[in-house]
């Protein structure tokens, strides 16, 4: 079964470029690494859009296991994760979604 994670977010003011390289050279790899984690992807925000958004950017990681909860629990418990100041913690909104 495969499960999708998703997570909106936004960068600092003025941390973008920051942002965007801590996000695909450092948080990706380091997520990865998670049993249960398979792959994951990111998107920016276009111009077109039907309706206002609140988020810049958006990362889906594709999770295949059995065993969901122990796969967000390892990443929850995961000590070595190398946060950056550039996110806006405050905007962060994760989401999780099962095949139907």
């Amino acid at each position: 079964m495969t499960t999708l994670y998703m997570v909106r977010s936004n960068p600092v003011e003025g941390k973008e470029d920051e942002f965007n390289r801590w996000y695909s050279d450092v948080h990706l790899p380091e997520v990865l690494q998670i049993d249960g984690f398979q792959t994951a992807q990111r998107f920016r925000l276009t111009e077109q859009q039907m309706q206002p958004q609140s988020h810049g950017y958006l990362a889906i990681y594709n999770i295949n296991s059995e065993d969901v909860s122990g796969t967000l629990e390892n990443l929850r418990n995961m000590r070595s994760l190398t946060m950056s100041d550039a996110l806006d913690l405050s905007t962060l909104q994760i989401s999780i979604f099962t095949e139907l």
